[in-house]
């Protein structure tokens, strides 16, 4: 088989791509790089794997002396960094060292806000698996864990103990950096007891913990949490003033405190199953107590914002791997009145994510 490089007789053909710009490409072959984009997340994720990024975080370095710091073919390494020269990830000097751009910088393990272990989790098998039977889930509406195991999301993420621990991880990375957002965009002064429901390994805590010094903090959980929220925690520096509390929250919610949030939770379940959580919530608030949900508010309408392709992927991966959805600020104020609560403000955030407080009706 060719690919067209060379005319009927024999003759190869002049290379009109050299020069061309993205905008000029032929639409057969824009489509084709959109079907071919698999290799995307797969050279991000064996980069992380096999930490590229740290072996670059010294500076310019040859491909071969790449090679040797991750102990992997000189060829297929220099191969693997052309291609994050292609994402912007590293550069190419004129002495053909390969060195970091910015970006790529958050691919470091020891980088502030890393995203190596949201890198790895992208390129698993649990991911991959999930993302072929798109298409089933489309056809009958279950999710893929139902369509592959018979189980829930979470019964079979639990079946791959390294994978949920990279979950966990990325889940922290992800939080940590919107926890700085949410604590300058919310006025925290004055509440003294905070409990984050559903808040996994504790990231979103100490960000808001550090801004506000009267404030104490509860992460509730699923007991499994409990190690690496604690761990987590202590290593923050705030282990004195925030613990950790094992609990289902379709069963129950720590009472009477002076606000709760829950973020990135109710994108995970169906209308019904979030207005049981909410149901639990809200039994547990007093009158003032207000609820901050943090969530991704989808747009009503696409108008071409730079954060509408990481919404929409975001939703169709909550209908893939957990029946759930991105819903917009309507269906949220729908979904939160049917379970007892009014909002009453929204709040944006220097992210891709709002704040829906949220107060008995």
């Amino acid at each position: 088989m060719t690919l067209g490089l060379f005319s009927k007789t024999g003759a190869p053909r002049p290379r009109i791509f050299v020069h061309m710009s993205q905008t000029d490409l032929p639409l057969p072959v824009k489509l084709s790089r959109m079907i071919m984009s698999t290799w995307v997340p797969q050279a991000i994720h064996t980069a992380a794997v096999l930490q590229l990024p740290d072996a670059l975080a010294a500076g310019p370095r040859g491909s071969d002396d790449v090679a040797r710091a991750v102990d992997a073919p000189a060829d297929q390494v220099h191969r693997l960094l052309r291609a994050l020269v292609v994402l912007e990830l590293c550069t190419q000097g004129e002495d053909g060292r390969f060195a970091l751009t910015p970006m790529g910088e958050y691919l470091r393990s020891d980088a502030p806000d890393t995203m190596r272990n949201w890198a790895v989790l992208w390129g698993r098998p649990m991911i991959w698996s999930a993302w072929g039977r798109l298409s089933d889930a489309v056809r009958t509406g279950e999710t893929a864990p139902r369509l592959i195991a018979g189980v829930g999301t979470f019964e079979w993420v639990a079946q791959d103990p390294e994978g949920a621990d990279i979950f966990n991880r990325s889940m922290q990375e992800l939080t940590v950096r919107v926890s700085r957002a949410i604590a300058k965009a919310y006025d925290f002064s004055g509440l003294r007891r905070v409990v984050d429901v559903g808040g996994g390994h504790g990231a979103l805590l100490p960000a808001l913990l550090a801004a506000n010094g009267g404030m104490s903090g509860v992460v509730f959980d699923l007991p499994y949490c409990r190690e690496g929220a604690e761990g987590f925690l202590h290593a923050q520096g705030v282990s004195e003033r925030c613990r950790f509390e094992a609990g289902d929250f379709f069963e129950r919610v720590p009472a009477g405190a002076d606000a709760y949030l829950i973020k990135s939770v109710l994108h995970d379940w169906d209308d019904e199953k979030s207005r049981a959580i909410l149901a639990r919530v809200r039994e547990a608030m007093r009158d003032d107590s207000p609820l901050l949900v943090i969530e991704i508010l989808a747009p009503e309408r696409l108008t071409g914002s730079p954060y509408e392709g990481m919404i929409v992927g975001s939703d169709l991966n909550m209908m893939l791997m957990t029946g759930g959805k991105e819903r917009t600020e309507a269906e949220y104020r729908r979904l939160l009145e049917s379970a007892g609560l009014r909002v009453t403000r929204v709040l944006g955030t220097a992210t891709a994510m709002s704040i829906l407080e949220a107060r008995r009706a």
